[in-house]
């Protein structure tokens, strides 16, 4: 057996992101609280935020590949138009989800949540980032993907 290299470990994710990141899921934790401790009166209350919330978090998830788009310096243009309009189904979707009936749209949601980790994956697999990104953005999507499934149960 070959020894196993000693790697770095990773870098430490800058603290704006990371705050901003763990305080994006403050609404999501107690609005799914919300769903399960809430009497009736207030329960659809708290779905119908949880919705919206997740509705525009999706959409400016998606929004982050079009702002790499523009700005990675080794995209092609056609990796650029590919990447651009893949930025605009998060949306799309989560536009859809305010639509569906309420659980449905949850669960879309957090379908579209996944996948867009995904494409993340993918993107950052073909596409140089900061090696802090994919793992914000991992950490955040289970708490994210929790959180809907959870209140798409209820």
């Amino acid at each position: 057996m070959r020894p196993v290299k000693n790697l770095p470990p990773p870098a430490p994710i800058p603290s704006v992101p990371l705050w901003l990141g763990a305080g994006g899921l403050i609404p999501f934790v107690i609005l799914t609280g919300a769903v399960w401790i809430s009497d009736e009166a207030y329960r659809i209350m708290a779905y119908e935020w949880l919705r919206t919330y997740a509705a525009v978090i999706l959409s400016f998830v998606g929004a982050l590949h079009w702002g790499f788009a523009m700005l990675h310096p080794k995209m092609s243009p056609q990796e650029r138009n590919i990447v651009m309009a893949w930025s605009v189904v998060p949306a799309l979707v989560a536009w859809l989800a305010l639509l569906a009936p309420l659980r449905h749209g949850l669960a879309v949601t957090a379908a579209m949540f996944a996948l867009h980790y995904a494409m993340d994956r993918a993107f950052t697999q073909r596409f140089e980032m900061p090696d802090w990104y994919l793992r914000l953005r991992g950490g955040l999507t289970v708490v994210v993907i929790a959180c809907l499934a959870l209140a798409a149960i209820r």
